[in-house]
């Protein structure tokens, strides 16, 4: 049994014996009466036979949840008048245990219609306010759990910008670039350190004005990677090579930003800066039965030690976390560490969508 169901079972005994049959009780003992004492055997299993048929309203809660109210309110009270059939029966069969009825037979007729209409009347009563409050329950429960994943992927969605930011300005990465500038111009190579001068800096304002919680065109995607992997060339120079694949009727595609970049990043950290020769980073982007399919692939032959296997797993932690609180079970994040190299595969719906309350 579920938590919620479970809740919806409490609530439904809670509503009988607390509500119906305790203010049956303390009326009566207002009254000065107390034959509800020799009753109790009868009772008890009675009002417990009425909770349980109350609570087949809980299936009825759920479907009904999110509905229009005229369909939600119409459908729950012909399930209540339903319910209140066979709970009415077992009041009748009650009475004539405790012989408040003779005998159920024909001679009884008018005495046992009269009671069961009353029954019944106070049964619809109970069991549509039961159903009520169960839909109560669900939809506050539904509200919970949709505050609970919005305010989850907006914690992802503000880690990942500022891990994006840690990474995108990271000392070492600046320092290696702005280096690379410096050579240039000291080698008079004036108009390559220009152009890596500007390429910085279109990296920069793309990583500055980049939402992470945001979908962008997987064109702008690719833009901001061939940026960096231009940055990153420079700095290895003949001993990275890369391969970008954008076929033109998926440049639009919807992606979640700087999705791509962790697992670029680490082709470059782990892939290119650990090889001894040239390695070659190629990201492709593919459709495959209605899913982007989206590969970072590298030929280098370094294995990451342990240490940078762990800020590895970090990243591709968060990234498979964004991708859940977005997609759902729909997208996913597939590694395939081959013997000449390694591969990262993101796979995402072509169209946007978020997980269903």
């Amino acid at each position: 049994m579920t938590s919620e169901a479970g809740q919806a079972l409490v609530l439904t005994l809670s509503v009988w014996f607390l509500f119906v049959y305790g203010s049956y009780i303390v009326s009566e003992l207002i009254a000065g009466r107390t034959g509800f004492v020799m009753e109790l055997p009868l009772d008890v299993p009675a009002v417990l036979l009425v909770a349980l048929l109350a609570h087949i309203l809980y299936p009825v809660a759920v479907h009904v949840v999110g509905k229009p109210p005229a369909y939600r309110w119409l459908v729950m009270f012909g399930a209540s008048a339903l319910v209140s059939l066979p709970q009415s029966a077992i009041n009748i069969v009650e009475n004539w245990m405790l012989g408040v009825i003779p005998a159920l037979d024909d001679r009884y007729i008018a005495m046992i219609r009269h009671r069961f209409g009353r029954s019944f009347l106070s049964h619809l009563y109970m069991s549509f306010a039961n159903g009520a409050l169960l839909m109560f329950l669900i939809e506050a429960r539904r509200r919970q759990e949709q505050g609970v994943v919005l305010a989850r992927a907006e914690l992802l969605a503000a880690r990942e910008r500022a891990n994006a930011l840690r990474l995108q300005l990271n000392p070492h990465f600046l320092f290696n670039t702005l280096n690379s500038i410096s050579s240039l111009i000291v080698t008079r190579r004036p108009d390559d350190a220009d152009e890596m001068i500007s390429r910085l800096s279109d990296f920069l304002r793309l990583s500055l004005n980049g939402d992470p919680s945001e979908l962008v065109a997987l064109t702008e995607e690719f833009a901001a990677l061939e940026t960096y992997l231009a940055i990153e060339t420079v700095r290895f120079g003949s001993r990275m090579a890369v391969e970008m694949e954008l076929p033109r009727a998926l440049e639009g595609a919807p992606v979640p930003s700087f999705i791509l970049q962790p697992l670029v990043e680490n082709a470059v950290k782990y892939g290119v800066a650990r090889s001894k020769g040239e390695v070659t980073v190629r990201i492709a982007a593919t459709e495959e039965a209605g899913l982007l399919v989206l590969t970072i692939a590298d030929d280098g032959n370094a294995a990451p030690d342990a240490k940078a296997a762990q800020g590895f797993g970090i990243g591709l932690e968060n990234i498979r976390e964004r991708l859940a609180s977005r997609y759902g079970a729909a997208a996913g994040l597939a590694l395939e560490q081959r013997p000449d190299g390694f591969t990262s595969t993101v796979t995402i719906p072509l169209t946007p969508s978020v997980i269903p309350a």
